[in-house]
């Protein structure tokens, strides 16, 4: 007779063997190609889609002051993460395939690699994404900033409040823009959601994909401190 510990023990050696022949035979018939490069890559070896090569190129952050310091210039916060340094080639192009890329799995994956990288929040914080408008999301099918949470909170075990804020105005991208004429256009572009639980005052880490200036961020942070609400810190993918 097996005991439970056996039966748990097999079903999880099952399940994981599955899943290894599984993608052993997608490899054979449908070969899995870096997302930047092209190179056939295996469906383990790879950081979302991306050969270890094209990962060296995207100037990833380390976990460390050099890091933290140069959020804080950008936004003062206690707590920081950060993936990659946004620059031409590899980085970018991750970048748009998360925006525009109709891929959310994809933004998972790097919220994961991220989160698996850098070490979590204090327990009692709740991720916040910066939203985007209701006419964007339903173009875009999802709000990369909310699946990239996603995945943050898969590894370090914290919670999502993808309602604590919202979009109220549908403008233009501010992509390429100065420090002066993001600040002008965020005004009043987002607001407290009104109808969450105002019960629910856990310290925020707000998360988002790119900071460029630090102008949505501290937009945002203005408007929950504003309602009482403690910013921790932000979390982004990339740093232009």
């Amino acid at each position: 007779m097996f005991s439970n510990v056996d039966v748990y023990f097999l079903a999880f050696l099952m399940k994981n063997l599955c899943n290894y022949l599984g993608h052993a035979l997608l490899e054979g018939f449908v070969p899995h190609t870096c997302m930047s490069c092209g190179v056939p890559i295996t469906y383990y070896g790879h950081v979302a889609g991306s050969c270890s090569f094209c990962v060296m190129n995207w100037g990833v952050f380390e976990p460390g002051i050099v890091s933290s310091t140069l959020f804080k210039e950008r936004m003062n916060c206690i707590w920081s993460a950060v993936g990659f340094r946004l620059e031409d080639g590899c980085a970018r192009t991750i970048v748009h395939k998360c925006k525009y890329g109709g891929d959310p799995m994809l933004v998972k994956k790097l919220g994961n690699w991220i989160a698996e990288r850098w070490d979590a929040p204090p327990d009692n914080v709740v991720l916040v994404p910066v939203p985007i408008h209701p006419k964007r999301k339903l173009l875009r099918g999802f709000n990369q900033a909310e699946r990239f949470a996603a995945g943050l909170s898969e590894v370090w075990g914290v919670g999502v409040d993808s309602a604590g804020l919202v979009r109220i105005k549908h403008g233009t991208s501010l992509t390429g823009s100065n420090r002066q004429d993001r600040s002008h256009a965020l005004k009043k572009t987002y607001g407290f959601n009104k109808r969450i639980n105002k019960s629910n005052m856990a310290p925020v880490i707000l998360v988002d994909d790119v900071l460029t200036t630090g102008a949505t961020l501290r937009e945002c942070r203005e408007i929950l401190e504003l309602r009482g609400r403690f910013v921790l810190g932000a979390v982004v993918l990339a740093l232009a």
